[in-house]
């Protein structure tokens, strides 16, 4: 076995579940007889926002307070590890990327957790957290004000964020458009997808069903909070105060560029989000760079695989594989011989998705649920279970353990 305690570079890209995963178990991994490892975590915003969460917290803005969590609180005081806010602007080598700040960092393993742009606020735009709480209370007031609201995507997140508004705001007129002939992914069970049709109808939401609304060119990506009328592909028309969009995925993958060059093809799939090919070891997918990994959202793994805990177990993937790599000195072999490296590389752990499961709250009381194949949709059950494991806090005492270290109040 190679000397544990050698200087080794890890960076992570992306602190979010993927990322903050991977950081994580590095920076206590240096505790254990890796004294040379240094972890350098990178993100373009200054909190961890607890994007699972956000149905809860767009109508409840003392939690929304709560799932902002200061990446200043990542590691501990005086450790060699870093924080950079900064936004990561190519991968120059197999050893070396540049951020938009212009800064340098030099990398033995690289762990690429970008994940992708969703519409905002589900997905927050705002770099820290002041502007993030302002992003979501501007459509809370939206909401406040409104006497209609219009989700488009019955995804769980649509489902999700059309039950805690129609539960927090009972005298509004919530309508939940999906193009799809039954609500939530396919991958689950019927009885999830009729479940949710059926909890919406109990907190008067109407929902409607292979219909996709149609957008004007100039809507963007985000919520919108004034009146619109929008009209369906079936050409009913669906007039709103607020506009919630559920829907839409977008991966960055230009930060690869120099890479694909090198390489004289690419990296990335350049139809639909432009997902970031991978291995089944979330290696990126070619012989060139197998030091770089592609845990959670970005990768182009099946979108069965992109939910916020499916992310966070990639991210413990990538972690474990690299820590092999480590431990078997392939860091030094790579940088004498690249060719004889990969050659002689330990196996590694290949990602196998094999947790079907969801829990959707609807509403502070009402749930769907389905766990080892059993789909409790209709139940009381799974009221209680989504009641007692998610809607009280969406699991985010889980994602604090993350930040265990208090910084100054100027860090928070």
């Amino acid at each position: 076995m190679a000397d544990k305690s050698r200087d080794i570079s890890v960076v992570v890209v992306g602190g979010s579940y993927a990322g903050a995963v991977a950081a994580r178990k590095f920076a206590d991994l240096s505790k254990k007889g890796y004294a040379g490892l240094k972890v350098t975590l990178v993100d373009e915003k200054s909190h961890y926002f607890h994007a699972v969460g956000f149905p809860k917290a767009l109508v409840d803005a003392k939690y929304a307070e709560k799932a902002f969590l200061p990446f200043a609180s990542f590691f501990e005081p005086g450790s060699a590890h870093q924080f950079i806010n900064s936004r990561l602007k190519s991968i120059t080598d197999a050893h070396n990327l540049v951020l938009e700040d212009g800064q340098e960092l030099y990398f033995d393993y690289l762990i690429l957790a970008t994940g992708g742009k969703a519409p905002g606020p589900i997905n927050v735009r705002s770099a820290n957290k002041e502007e993030g709480l302002a992003e979501i209370e501007q459509l809370r007031s939206g909401l406040e004000a409104a006497n209609s609201v219009l989700v488009i995507g019955g995804g769980a997140v649509g489902v999700e964020v059309a039950g805690f508004v129609a539960a927090t705001f009972p005298q509004k007129k919530v309508t939940l458009v999906h193009s799809g002939k039954r609500l939530m992914p396919t991958n689950f069970r019927e009885g999830v997808s009729n479940g949710a049709v059926a909890k919406l109808g109990q907190l008067g939401v109407d929902v409607v069903l292979n219909e996709r609304v149609e957008l004007p060119a100039d809507f963007g990506c985000s919520a919108r909070v004034g009146h619109q009328v929008l009209r369906g592909t079936s050409g009913t028309e669906y007039p709103s105060d607020v506009q919630i969009l559920a829907v839409g995925f977008k991966v960055n993958s230009a930060f690869l560029e120099p890479l694909e060059t090198k390489l004289g093809s690419l990296l990335h799939i350049e139809d639909g989000p432009g997902f970031i090919r991978v291995r089944p070891t979330l290696q990126l997918d070619s012989d060139s760079f197998p030091n770089i990994f592609v845990p959670g959202d970005a990768n182009d793994l099946p979108m069965t695989a992109k939910y916020g805990f499916k992310a966070e177990m990639q991210g413990g993937t990538a972690a474990a594989n690299i820590k092999k790599l480590i431990d078997a000195g392939f860091d030094q072999a790579f940088a004498a011989s690249q060719d004889e490296a990969v050659a002689n590389a330990p196996a590694l752990s290949r990602w196998s998705d094999m947790v079907d499961a969801i829990m959707v709250p609807i509403g502070p009381e009402l749930g769907v649920v389905q766990m080892l194949k059993v789909a409790l949709g209709s139940s009381g059950l799974a009221n209680f279970l989504v009641r007692q494991i998610k809607s009280k806090d969406f699991m985010l005492w889980m994602r604090k353990g993350y930040f265990p270290y208090k910084q100054s109040a100027s860090g928070q």
